[in-house]
């Protein structure tokens, strides 16, 4: 990030190291494949700590987050964007947490349901307009400390991560926290899964009655069931994981702060998973988007001030 770079970085790469010895024991991990061919790879500038990038399929646009200073204060100075397919910056503040009536402190993940952008805000999700961006509604979450990635379900409530962490007096500290907190479509807001010995949750994608979760604290991603029950766990080669989206057939792609990578996961159904690296030298991948349309995966470098561009046909 521009004002804070090295806190920034120290509450997504040192989370792992901070809980290490209560951590669970990761299961064996997946072997990985060999690499597949690169994709393609465009970047973008001129973003101010860009945690996540989101995909508005209804107006094809790029929406990205910016933090701009500390993950965790509330001092109103964030902003997102938007961006073309073609990577121009149509409004670098489309969405400004300076402008009245706006509220937007350190935004993180996103999603888009019945046409209303959520944006996950420390303890708050921000509802505004998917079309103007114009503000509608803040969901305040109680309890929560760090709330960061979003997935919307097909009944339009949302499935958003708590990763259990602040930073005081420049320390980052664990607050017991983590969760996996449950939105419906009237607003309440509710636990579906609440454990302080969850490694950090961070990244969420949906699938056909399953949540995947990415973690923080730990080299996995879990499968867990629409009532949070823990179905499946999957190791990878590196860990301090952000952002994970699952694509059609099936497979996961996986962003990776230790390894400065993207993992691609093929979960296996009744096989054993592989795992391979679809794309390096990526240093602070954030919280990933994908492009359905275009095969193309988003992905924000959180202390780069970038957006890359990934075409994978």
């Amino acid at each position: 990030m521009n004002s804070h770079p090295k806190l920034a970085a120290a509450l997504l790469v040192c989370c792992s190291a901070v809980l290490e010895a209560c951590a669970e024991d990761p299961a064996p991990a997946a072997p990985e494949d060999p690499a597949p061919a690169a994709p393609e790879r465009r970047r973008v500038g001129g973003f101010s700590t860009p945690e996540s990038v989101l995909h508005d399929e209804e107006r094809d646009v790029y929406l990205v987050s910016n933090i701009v200073g500390s993950p965790v204060d509330k001092d109103d100075s964030a902003f997102i964007s938007r961006v073309s397919p073609d990577g121009e910056v149509l409004d670098l503040k489309w969405i400004d947490g300076a402008s009245e009536g706006v509220t937007l402190s350190a935004p993180k993940g996103m999603a888009i349901a019945g046409g209303k952008l959520y944006v996950a805000d420390i303890d708050a999700i921000r509802v505004f307009d998917a079309g103007d961006g114009a503000p509608i509604a803040s969901i305040e979450v109680p309890g929560a400390s760090l709330l960061n990635d979003i997935a919307a379900l097909p009944d339009g409530s949302l499935v958003v991560s708590d990763s259990g962490v602040t930073i005081a007096d420049g320390a980052i500290t664990p607050t017991g926290t983590d969760a996996l907190v449950a939105i419906d479509p009237g607003g309440e807001v509710s636990r579906l899964v609440a454990d302080p010995a969850l490694p950090h949750p961070n990244g969420v994608a949906r699938a056909e009655g399953e949540i995947w979760v990415a973690y923080l604290g730990a080299a996995r991603v879990d499968a867990r069931g629409a009532s949070g029950e823990q179905r499946r766990e999957l190791s990878l080669p590196a860990g301090t994981l952000d952002g994970i989206v699952r694509l059609d057939d099936g497979r996961l792609l996986v962003s990776s702060w230790d390894a400065s990578a993207i993992f691609e996961v093929d979960p296996g159904g009744d096989g054993a998973p592989r795992v391979s690296t679809l794309a390096a030298d990526l240093p602070s991948p954030a919280d990933l988007g994908w492009d359905r349309a275009r095969s193309r995966l988003l992905v924000p470098l959180f202390n780069d001030g970038e957006v890359v561009l990934l075409d994978m046909e």
